[in-house]
């Protein structure tokens, strides 16, 4: 679409993403630059989408009829992806590979691929995927993420992988006996480190570059995540993000998932963890935004929220690259959409905001791109404010945002 954001290549190297390419203390501009739409023209990558490597259907991407199986014994990563003897496809003793014991629903995939979406938010599951403290040290099981991510990688997408710091599961019997419980969050930092480590390794060893988002998300209005406030979301950032950069140090990781919503103030959360010592270099590279803004798109100039006058404008950027006192930093925008009705009146409507909010973004050189946030998941959202939103109805019809995104996207590759 509208930027370019590096992606990993089939043969498990990759490229660095923009922000991995500037100093972790670089400042330089004070807002986002407004640049004319010839300077943006050949911006692939821009347009991303979730793609849910853990949850139920319809929350997860993998087929409903499919029993999930792990190949046995679980490869070892090798010099190629795909193939007879490639990491994703080399079938186990067991009769499946990573690929088809956990074969993904078809369907969701190719409504991203046809999309022309380059980037995907897929989250890791630390209640599954991290074992360690029910098994012992060095045990993890990853083979419904290496499916997702074998299946984006055979259609040229990348993953920006959420590692959430809950929920999770401890062994909080004694020995012999097993009676797993799950916790909202890992018990200390340090043990939330360990797996985004973990994690690294396993994405260095496989898959090449990687990026990341961290903590959580919306961190800065989930209390029941992080009852310790802004102090907890600090200490926990710093830990995984030390625990990435060990591993992977021109990885790039995303901060926060921030909620912009006006009573949540996230440029002051931003700034409250700055203090902390919480900012780039320590606990993020960049941070990712939701910003869902209204239609007509504010004109430039139109503040941000909390400030008077303020709405949902893209203002917020600036104000967010202020608060981390790093005007010069990457943002993405981890979740955007329109809704029918709550902020467009109907489906041609959110066609032509949906264009114009991307093209919006895609003019900011300091956006890395943006995540519509609702493809084909309308079943999750039935009523409420966020119902509407899809591009792709429940009964599988194509709406018209999508075939407008999708024009968008492929008449800047």
């Amino acid at each position: 679409m509208l930027a370019t954001i590096a992606s990993l290549t089939a043969c498990g190297g990759g490229g660095s993403a923009a922000p991995g390419s500037l100093p972790a203390t670089a400042i330089a501009s004070t807002a986002p630059i407004e640049v004319t739409p010839d300077a943006v023209k050949h911006r692939p990558g821009f347009l991303g989408a979730f793609f849910r490597a853990v949850g139920s259907v319809p929350y997860g991407v993998f087929s409903a009829t499919a029993k999930l199986t792990a190949p046995k014994p679980y490869p070892s990563p090798s010099t190629n992806l795909f193939g007879a003897t490639g990491y994703c496809d080399a079938v186990a003793a067991n009769g499946v590979s990573i690929s088809t014991g956990y074969p993904v629903d078809a369907t969701k995939l190719a409504d991203i691929v046809n999309l022309d979406v380059k980037w995907t938010r897929t989250l890791i599951s630390t209640d599954f995927d991290d074992l360690s403290h029910l098994f012992g040290a060095g045990q993890f099981a990853f083979p419904d993420l290496d499916s997702a991510q074998c299946a984006l990688a055979r259609n040229t997408i990348s993953p920006v992988i959420e590692i959430d710091a809950g929920p999770v599961q401890y062994n909080n019997a004694n020995p012999p006996q097993f009676t797993p419980v799950q916790v909202p969050i890992y018990k200390t930092a340090a043990d939330y480190g360990s797996f985004c480590g973990a994690v690294a390794t396993h994405e260095s060893e496989t898959f090449g570059s990687a990026r990341y988002s961290i903590p959580g998300n919306e961190v800065n209005s989930n209390p029941q995540l992080f009852p310790g406030g802004a102090a907890q979301v600090a200490a926990y950032a710093q830990a995984c993000y030390a625990a990435i950069k060990a591993v992977q140090p021109a990885s790039v990781v995303y901060g926060f998932e921030l909620n912009m919503e006006a009573n949540v103030n996230a440029p002051g959360f931003v700034g409250q963890l700055y203090a902390l010592g919480c900012k780039v270099g320590t606990c993020y590279d960049a941070l990712s935004i939701h910003l869902y803004m209204p239609y007509p798109v504010p004109p430039a100039g139109t503040p941000c929220f909390p400030n008077p006058g303020g709405n949902y404008s893209i203002q917020c950027i600036a104000d967010i690259q202020t608060a981390a006192h790093a005007p010069a930093m990457h943002v993405l925008i981890g979740e955007t959409a329109y809704m029918v009705p709550s902020t467009v009146p109907d489906e041609a409507t959110k066609a032509t905001a949906v264009v114009a909010v991307f093209k919006k973004f895609g003019l900011q050189n300091l956006v890395d791109g943006a995540n519509y946030a609702n493809v084909d998941e309308c079943a999750l959202y039935p009523t409420g404010y966020f119902s509407g939103a899809c591009l792709i109805d429940v009964n599988g019809n194509k709406l018209p945002a999508y075939g407008a995104l999708q024009t968008l996207a492929l008449a800047h590759q």
